[in-house]
């Protein structure tokens, strides 16, 4: 597979600039037609309650290649996702990989590594997607599309893989910005351009996210697994959820889950 450059996010200003210019000339954001974005429906009640949490809808991304860059995220809120597992993110951040990262042009390959950004580049497009997110909700010319009152939804960090990792400086700090992005979202209100320039004052809320799922599919211990918990609990005072790996119960129980207890019999 041919090495091609690193990944690399578009700034705050071209992102909002092309979502402006898109939905005047070509009725889309993204290249999703409007027809595509969802507005909630008054008389369908579909809100979930996420670690305390209101979502009003149960849909969203797990953690993946499609949820590490702030369009995307955007274009899943469009759709109606209102719960968003952002990509893991983990101390080992500069290694070289192949890239396209998963090529589906005939046949799937998926050579990801846990993150493809920089931890601070991974921060920036949480912020930015956050940001965008609120900009748009209230902006006039999507109301016709999405409706005067989008709803609640939710940003749920991600991260991985050891407790060392985790307790880093680097991963921590993540975790700290992400729950009081300030700095962050000052230093990107210059770049909010026209016609969104009356929301480079707004008061966005700086708490992008409170809640972690922990990703365990890498063979981390149990009693790690723990800790980690513990920590993020006491260290940072977050709600966590543990991302179990089901393949640690054993074939004969997870096929009992499967196919008896849930009724996939097709699986194996």
């Amino acid at each position: 597979m041919q090495q091609v450059a690193p990944l690399t996010p578009f700034p705050l200003d071209l992102l909002l600039g092309r979502v402006a210019h898109e939905l005047e000339t070509r009725n889309r954001v993204f290249d999703l037609p409007v027809a595509r974005f969802w507005a909630p429906d008054p008389a369908t009640d579909l809100t979930m309650d996420f670690m305390g949490r209101s979502a009003a809808t149960p849909v969203g991304p797990a953690a993946g290649p499609h949820s590490q860059m702030a369009q995307n995220i955007v274009l899943g809120w469009l759709a109606g996702a209102r719960i968003f597992e952002l990509k893991t993110v983990q101390i080992l951040d500069d290694i070289d990989i192949e890239r396209p990262c998963i090529d589906m042009q005939n046949v799937g390959f998926n050579i990801e590594w846990s993150q493809e950004l920089k931890v601070q580049e991974s921060l920036e497009e949480y912020v930015k997607a956050w940001m965008m997110i609120e900009i748009l909700r209230d902006w006039a010319p999507l109301q016709s599309h999405i409706g005067s009152d989008p709803s609640p939804y939710i940003f749920d960090m991600s991260v991985g893989y050891d407790l060392e990792g985790i307790r880093s400086e680097k991963v921590a700090g993540f975790i700290d910005s992400m729950m009081d992005a300030g700095n962050v979202i000052d230093r990107l209100r210059p770049s909010i351009p026209e016609p969104f320039a009356e929301y480079r004052d707004r008061a966005f809320d700086t708490c992008v996210s409170n809640t972690i799922t922990v990703s365990t599919f890498h063979g981390c211990p149990p009693d790690e697994i723990t800790a980690i918990v513990k920590h993020l609990m006491d260290r940072h005072g977050v709600d966590v959820i543990v991302k179990l790996n089901p393949t640690l119960l054993g074939f004969p129980r997870v096929i009992q889950l499967l196919q008896q207890d849930l009724g996939y019999t097709d699986i194996w």
